[in-house]
């Protein structure tokens, strides 16, 4: 007969954690280098666009993808984020929960601004596919910003979709939220379980915003990368170094017994 072991899930190790950061930063770069220099990245942003334009949906399923769509929306990821964390709080994980929303949102704040102000690409709805690149564009917006009385920063500021980047860090870090080491209600298959099903709000906010044609297929791809950045800067405050939580004790005896062997065996 197996043993009923303890399911609670195991954190991952930093190491682990920081490899796969370097790997996604890495992607992120390299797509933001082919869309600055037109690489073959951006090959299909053209013929997607131009298929999906005139294909636009309309009526029930033009509502139903716009408001799938906007579970990439602030107004919907920072209460869900901020409310699961301090709902963990409340169950006695500490300061890490409400650490990692902040950072991860703060991250993708900062990270996304840089990025769509410094790349300065024009949205597929202007019928033109133009990228302006430049620290400059990171001066003027400041400028606009902090100086009163100021002319708005007039750039363009399309890549990469935030829609998408908002979902790809939410979704699964409201997964490790719920069920991880450091959640809600610590459960290893659960976790696993949750993991899975946050991959659909994920693929479904990045596929539409390029089928409604507010972003072109490269941006999509961008903003679930720059998602994953964060994500994974957020899991190193959130569990990357919490210890392995033992089970109960009356939990490692009903193991043994469950096992046929004796507390105590050994």
């Amino acid at each position: 007969m197996t043993s009923h072991r303890a399911v609670l899930p195991k954190a991952p190790a930093p190491r682990l954690l920081a490899g796969w950061l370097a790997v996604a930063a890495g992607a992120l770069t390299a797509v933001t280098w082919q869309v600055i220099v037109g690489g073959p990245v951006t090959a299909l942003d053209w013929p997607v666009h131009a298929f999906v334009d005139p294909r636009q949906p309309e009526g029930p399923l033009l509502w139903a993808a716009v408001a799938t769509a906007r579970l990439g929306q602030r107004l919907i990821t920072i209460p869900l984020l901020v409310g699961l964390a301090i709902w963990a709080m409340r169950r006695g994980r500490g300061w890490r929960p409400l650490g990692a929303v902040l950072t991860g949102l703060g991250s993708l704040a900062v990270l996304g601004t840089l990025l769509k102000v410094g790349v300065g690409r024009s949205p597929p709805v202007l019928e033109v596919d133009t990228v302006s690149p430049g620290a400059g564009n990171i001066a003027a917006w400041v400028y606009a910003l902090l100086v009163p009385g100021a002319p708005p920063f007039d750039g363009y500021v399309s890549f990469p979709s935030g829609h998408a980047a908002n979902a790809a860090l939410t979704y699964p870090l409201a997964a490790w939220l719920l069920f991880g080491a450091n959640g809600v209600f610590p459960h290893a298959r659960r976790l696993r379980y949750a993991l899975g099903c946050s991959l659909l709000p994920v693929a479904a906010v990045g596929v539409l915003v390029t089928v409604l044609d507010y972003h072109w297929l490269s941006e999509s791809v961008a903003g679930w990368l720059l998602g994953a950045v964060v994500l994974l800067v957020a899991l190193l405050v959130l569990e990357a170094r919490t210890p392995d939580r033992a089970a109960p004790p009356h939990q490692h005896a009903m193991s043994q017994v469950m096992a046929d062997e004796p507390p105590g065996s050994g």
